[in-house]
Order: structure tokens, then sequence, then C-alpha cells
């Protein structure tokens, strides 16, 4: 089945656009290199950003978190993006088998550009302190992250990340170390928090967003109370959901195989993509 033009703006209301995630598995929120992969080229343009009133799928992506078995972070080229657990599983078996991102974890990797050598001391940081509290909020990882980053790590990385890196790590390079956790399927966000500003206390669509990691988003649970608030229970049938049998290169295919069912004419994109 392929998208034809009839077919490509028929996100209207939340329900809607869940149901296009579920439908396409996995699926970028902005345009995207290949025309009609996206939630935004799929909106009808009366609901993209219409009014404070009706703030479309900016605000409507909180409904699609909140549904238990969809994932929503940067793992799409760095840029937020849906998936569906079982579509997701597939990406975690591929990303996490990269050496780069296994840098995540502590492992040996040579880093050679300045870019890389700071996801390789703060990577791993960010990750045990989300993997420690469940859930982070990005201020509460900053503060912690320019706690731990030691002085023999600052002289390596150069003098003049001092500043950027304490007392708290710098938004936009906390920005970063975020897309590359998520881009190894580390991370993802776990929930959104609306926040109503002014003296009528108005939402104009700014969100707090909380950090989670898929495993504890989506995986068991020993106890119900050791769940976050915002996370589904899934059935014992449901347990073993993160879990694949295949190979990376073969997930890849499948998720290629997968997506240009609906996209024929960019097969070549896609593979680029994965």
């Amino acid at each position: 089945m392929s998208f034809d033009s009839a077919h490509i703006r028929t996100v209207d209301s939340p329900e809607r656009m869940t149901a296009l995630i579920r439908e396409i598995g996995i699926i970028p929120f902005f345009r995207s290199g290949i025309p009609g992969w996206s939630v935004e080229e799929m909106t009808d343009p009366a609901f993209w950003f219409y009014t404070s009133d009706e703030l479309g799928p900016w605000d409507w992506k909180i409904d699609a978190v909140r549904q238990g078995d969809i994932a929503y972070g940067k793992f799409l080229s760095g840029k937020a993006s849906f998936a569906t657990v079982e579509w997701y599983r597939h990406l975690m078996n591929i990303r996490r088998a990269d050496p780069k991102y296994r840098m995540a974890l502590g492992e040996r990797f040579q880093a050679r550009t300045r870019s890389e050598k700071l996801m390789k001391y703060l990577a791993p940081v960010a990750l045990e302190a989300i993997r420690e509290n469940g859930t982070l909020e990005m201020s509460e990882l900053r503060s912690i992250c320019g706690g731990k980053v030691t002085d023999s790590q600052i002289r390596i990385l150069g003098a003049k990340y001092r500043d950027v890196l304490r007392p708290s790590v710098r938004k936009n390079v906390m920005d970063s170390v975020m897309q590359f956790l998520d881009m190894g399927t580390w991370t993802v966000i776990g929930d959104f928090r609306r926040v109503y500003r002014g003296p009528n206390l108005e939402y104009t669509g700014w969100q707090r967003a909380s950090l989670t990691t898929p495993d504890t988003l989506f995986g068991p649970a020993s106890q119900p109370s050791e769940q976050p608030f915002w996370a589904k229970v899934f059935e014992e049938s449901r347990r073993d959901t993160l879990e694949v049998t295949c190979t990376p290169r073969e997930s890849r295919q499948i998720l290629i195989d997968h997506l240009s069912a609906f996209f024929p004419d960019h097969r070549d994109t896609l593979t680029r993509v994965f």
C-alpha cells in the first residue's frame, strides 16, 4: 500500500493522529526527506498550529505518548519522531548494536571529534542518572551532569568547555546529549506536562518533558509500585514487548521493507535513514 495525495492530509484530531502513527508504525513529526512521511504533511492545514485554542499536533502528541505503546523522541535523523513499540524495538535492535551509541554504556570507542568526546563523557552520566531516577526533566539532568563532570575531562575537552559544563551543563549541550541518547534508543520522552502562564494561567503550547528510558516506559516492572505514574502496566503477554529474535541487519531490512510498502519510490532514502 502506498500513500496517494488524497491520503496525505488526514490528521484533524488527536485520535486520527494516533491512528496514523499506529498504521504507519514509525513516522517523523516534521517534514523529512520523503514526501508525505511526516505528521506535519498529513495534517489538515486548518489544524496545524491554527490558534492558541486549537494547537493541533503540537498538543496532540501528548495524547499519543500517553497511549502507553508509542515512543516519542529524536530517533530518526536526530529529529522528533513517533514509533509504536512493534517497530521501535527493531530500531533498538539496530542502534544498540552500533559501537558509537554504545559509548552511552561507557564502552570503548575512539572519539575523534569534539562532539564525540562530549558524548563519550556526558552520555553515560546522563543515561545513568535517568536510569537511577526513572524519569528526569531537562533542568534536573543538566544539574546532575554538571556536578559529575571531572576536572580531567574538562582538561581533555579544553578549558573553554568549563563554562558550558559547570555548574550545570548548558542547555544546547544537553540537547545534543539527549539527541545522541535518543538516536541510540537509550532514551525517549516519558510524558509531557502542560505549562500554564500569565495572570489567567493560559496554555499556549508550552510544555515540559520528562525523560526516561524505553526499558522503563515499555518494559516490565517487578511490582506495580515501581512503575512511573505515567506508564501503563502491560499484560503478561506483552512483558517481552521490546525483545526481538532477529539480528540487527534483519531488523533493518524489516523496517525498510515495512516503510517501503507505504513509500515505494523512496526505498533508497529509507536505507539511509536506517
